[in-house]
């Protein structure tokens, strides 16, 4: 991994005086986790539980790893911030003290004998910066952690979240520099507080175009409009990502453009009632009675049926015939075979 040097290009090797101050961390002795009862407390470091102190550093012998920062440096909001903490340290800097208030975090490395940033390369760009336009630093406060290992100071610059939220698509690089570490997706939710949807939405984020990205930083677009319109269109996203930026700011509307809500569903159309039934004018009849009374019909003419001859056996027959047929069928089914109801 490489160094980013902040002044003539190489690791500041410390003084041989201060080497042996943050060699190791410090042992914490269980026996002297409390003062002793006889011990007189005037001060707060009277109730330490542990030798681990703060250490004033000269910012300029701080190194800091080329990329261990997942922060994106060259992006306006960033520099937008760095100015908020310079306005910060110099409203805080009072009868000479340096208005640094959160110590960085650094660790020791061996080989370089060099005080190296695990966290805090914010504040330490804010003092350098300071410096430049003549500010006067001797030294700012920094406390000794452990980070042998890449993953661990990658997580101590995730997790601290000392200052400025890291983005969502900033996130997304760390989360593939965990990846590429040999972390699963369960360990890095677990391990970072953030669930796996979160962290494959970034991780994509973190693939997006330069342009998208400084959409992204810029608050042009809101994350979740890029994830759709680079999935929906691939490279096609940027233009048409550009567009919705450019239509919202001439809409006047405060704020990025947003992902438009999902067109509702149409409604599926309710059902035709079903037709009403034909009702009978007489009762309910069977329609196998019903049929059996027609057939008697249609074998009786329609001269005896509208007979008005005295003959009382077909008097009788059709006067029963037509009363029964009055209850089972219609009026109109009478007339259909040409019988006669008064």
């Amino acid at each position: 991994m490489g160094t980013q040097a902040y002044t003539t290009g190489a690791a500041h090797e410390l003084p041989a005086s201060m080497v042996g101050e943050i060699t190791e961390l410090p042992s914490i002795n269980p026996a002297e986790s409390s003062p002793e009862p006889t011990k007189s407390i005037t001060r707060l470091r009277d109730l330490k539980t542990s030798a681990r102190d703060q250490l004033m550093m000269d910012p300029r012998i701080l190194v800091v790893d080329d990329k261990h920062n997942p922060r994106d440096y060259t992006r306006a909001e960033n520099h937008d911030h760095l100015e908020e903490i310079k306005r910060s340290i110099k409203a805080n800097t009072i009868d000479g003290k340096f208005g640094i208030l959160q110590p960085l975090l650094i660790r020791f490395d061996p080989v370089r004998k060099a005080a190296v940033v695990v966290d805090g390369e914010c504040r330490l760009r804010a003092t350098l910066e300071l410096i430049a336009e003549g500010m006067e630093v001797d030294s700012i406060p920094t406390i000794q952690v452990s980070g042998d290992k890449e993953e661990d100071r990658l997580l101590v610059a995730i997790v601290a979240n000392t200052g400025k939220s890291l983005s969502k698509w900033e996130l997304g690089t760390a989360f593939q520099r965990f990846h590429n570490l040999g972390w699963s997706p369960e360990k890095v939710a677990y391990r970072t507080g953030y669930n796996e949807r979160f962290i494959s939405e970034a991780m994509e984020l973190a693939d997006a175009p330069d342009d998208v990205k400084e959409m992204l930083s810029s608050q042009a677009v809101t994350p979740s409009l890029a994830l759709a319109e680079l999935r929906a269109n691939g490279a096609a996203a940027v233009e048409n990502l550009k567009a919705a930026a450019g239509a919202a700011k001439a809409s006047g509307k405060k704020g990025p453009a947003k992902r438009g809500k999902a067109p509702a569903k149409p409604q599926k159309a309710a059902p035709a009632p079903a037709p009403a039934p034909v009702k009978s004018s007489g009762p309910d009849i069977p329609i196998g009675l019903k049929m059996a009374i027609m057939s008697l019909m249609e074998d009786v003419s329609a001269e005896d049926l509208n007979s008005q001859e005295k003959d009382a056996e077909t008097v009788v027959k059709v006067s029963k015939l037509l009363k029964l047929a009055s209850f089972a069928i219609t009026q109109a089914d009478l007339e259909a075979v040409g019988a006669k109801v008064a």
